[in-house]
């Protein structure tokens, strides 16, 4: 019997969102904790099974077409001896929050997928049927949420420039809170389009901005300046709210973030929902910080050290 396995993991934007569609830097960290497996193996049907959606593959909702899009995909490329096959996706990562659930998927299931086949998988080959499957759930995809799940190192991304891994010197901690309210990522990114067709000089001059928080961001990071970063946290939130991406929910855990002690708290990801992100000095600040998170209606919380990201390498 045929079995094949791939493995992924969940990410979050650290600086740079929306701004990064149109061509600005922006850097993301891999949540290396929180692990997304999928497992293939031949079986008398096609069948998916997550927390998702369970069934028939030729019956996957809308909701998922992403990942249907992505299966017909390598099915078509790989399977040419068309056996049939069940799915499992097991995933620590919530849907729609902005931390790559559908790229995080998206990687494991293509891996999976070459390995089910015993065929071999470049790195330009994943990040190429991971952005297809991206492009079909989220409208238009940037290609940082491929680079980021596929990877064990922060990445710094711009359209202008290749994709670079890069180090921290800092000893902080960012705590992601999940504000239990689905992003709209496809809505939000389509309606920051529209803002900026619209009024291309004040739309633009705040996706400017975010860039530059971008790179001041990476700066601070890398010369460990928590307080600085902290400052850009607060900034960039600034910039996101005029972007309309706020939502009662997330103001209100980053309100109760910043008053337990956060240098800087912002939106991560698409906005109106989802997550949100904060920054500690040590981990005694980030568990006061996570308490309050919890204590103001926060479904998850997950606290990630920046020490851990310390090689520098460049992406092959």
């Amino acid at each position: 019997m045929l079995k094949g396995i791939g493995k992924s993991h969940g990410k979050t934007i650290i600086m740079g969102e929306h701004a990064v569609v149109y061509g600005y830097p922006a850097f993301a960290i891999p949540l290396l904790s929180i692990p997304v497996i999928v497992k293939i193996q031949q079986s008398t049907e096609n069948t998916l099974n997550s927390k998702y959606y369970a069934g028939k593959i030729d019956r996957i909702p809308d909701s998922l077409s992403g990942v249907k899009f992505l299966i017909n995909l390598l099915d078509s490329k790989l399977n040419t001896d068309k056996i049939n096959y069940a799915i499992n996706i097991d995933s620590g990562l919530p849907i729609e929050r902005g931390m790559g659930s559908s790229a995080a998927i998206a990687a494991a299931i293509t891996r999976a997928f070459f390995s089910l086949f015993n065929q071999e998988l470049t790195h330009k080959q994943l990040l190429d049927y991971v952005n297809q499957s991206e492009t079909i759930t989220h409208g238009k995809a940037s290609g940082l949420d491929a680079l980021t799940v596929s990877s064990e190192n922060p990445i710094k991304f711009s359209k202008d420039e290749p994709p670079k891994h890069f180090n921290f010197n800092s000893e902080g901690f960012i705590i992601i809170a999940d504000s239990g309210v689905k992003g709209k990522t496809k809505e939000t990114v389509a309606d920051v389009k529209k803002m900026y067709d619209d009024d291309p000089q004040k739309i633009g001059s705040y996706l400017q901005q975010l860039g530059d928080y971008a790179t001041k961001a990476s700066n601070y990071l890398t010369h460990g300046n928590l307080k600085k970063l902290g400052l850009v946290f607060t900034l960039a939130n600034e910039a996101l709210t005029k972007l309309n991406l706020a939502i009662p929910k997330t103001d209100r855990l980053i309100e109760a973030a910043n008053n337990a002690g956060a240098l800087g708290s912002k939106i991560t990801g698409g906005g109106r929902g989802g997550c949100i992100i904060c920054l500690a000095r040590n981990l005694k600040n980030a568990q006061m910080i996570q308490k309050a998170l919890t204590k103001n209606g926060a479904e998850q919380t997950w606290i990630q050290p920046l020490s851990i990201y310390a090689e520098d390498d460049d992406i092959e």
